[in-house]
């Protein structure tokens, strides 16, 4: 096993450099199961469980609900849908696309908001989607 130093602020790097985002300094990231976001005052309490919600996977491939919380702060690798595209994509749908760019996570938005995360394949030449099953019926009601 490997160990990783200061994986918050990894993250924080792979954010800034892949999506240009960048996270105003009052977003908490932490270490605990993986890193997560948070407030950094509930950390000093006594209460029990998860302490945030996950920021990404051991890999620092982002979250849906992270993509969903801050990925309107994103200024690079975002896919902008139509109607029909969007609500395609929000049923749990891969869009067919040519983004013309090496496999890559891209954040995908209709209309301004943030849909979720997807996965460009360049050999596939699609958006695969990544939003989990039980969030997607929230997003179709909303389109």
């Amino acid at each position: 096993m490997v160990f990783i130093k200061n994986r918050e602020d990894n993250f924080r790097k792979y954010l800034e450099k892949h999506f240009k985002l960048v996270l105003s300094d009052d977003i908490a990231l932490f270490y605990t199961k993986g890193v997560r976001v948070g407030n950094p005052d509930i950390r000093q309490s006594r209460i029990t469980g998860e302490l945030g919600y996950a920021a990404c996977d051991f890999g620092f491939n982002p979250t849906n609900s992270f993509i969903q919380n801050f990925g309107h702060l994103a200024k690079r690798n975002i896919v902008k849908l139509k109607d029909k595209e969007a609500k395609d994509f929000a049923a749990g749908m891969d869009i067919k696309m040519d983004l013309g760019k090496k496999n890559k996570h891209v954040i995908v938005t209709y209309n301004g908001y943030t849909l979720g995360l997807g996965h460009y394949e360049t050999n596939k030449k699609k958006i695969i989607n990544k939003i989990p099953e039980k969030r997607r019926r929230e997003i179709l009601n909303e389109i």
